[in-house]
């Protein structure tokens, strides 16, 4: 079960998606400490609550995504989902190929030899 998401308009044209209890321990609790006597911080916290949507995972592994964000992200009809870390990034497929090159062949060889790590199976 994939249980409820909160999403919300990311980074580079994608749709992020984080758990409830991510988003709570990531965002929320850290949020609520910063004081909202500058302007500054009132409207970051105006446009990133104001933009966050609360959506569920059906039985089949599906997510309804609002319209608003769907049409922000140019999806249209293919998407495709990438997990990162502890969220998800939703991106249109078009969108996908040009920003990762149509095949993500390669990935591996744009990072430093010291970041990667061998598995073996």
């Amino acid at each position: 079960k994939y249980g409820d998401q909160v999403v919300l308009l990311g980074k580079d044209g994608c749709i992020f998606a984080y758990p409830v209890e991510e988003w709570k321990r990531r965002f929320s609790e850290k949020l609520s400490e910063l004081s909202t006597s500058t302007k500054e911080v009132r409207r970051t916290l105006r446009r990133l609550y104001g933009r966050a949507e609360s959506c569920e995972f059906d039985r089949q592994g599906r997510i309804l995504l609002p319209a608003k964000l769907r049409a922000s992200s140019s999806i249209e009809k293919e998407a495709i989902i990438v997990g990162i870390e502890n969220k998800l990034e939703i991106w249109d497929k078009g969108r996908w190929d040009e920003e990762t090159g149509e095949t993500g062949d390669g990935a591996a060889d744009e990072l430093p030899d010291e970041d990667l790590i061998e598995f073996e199976f």
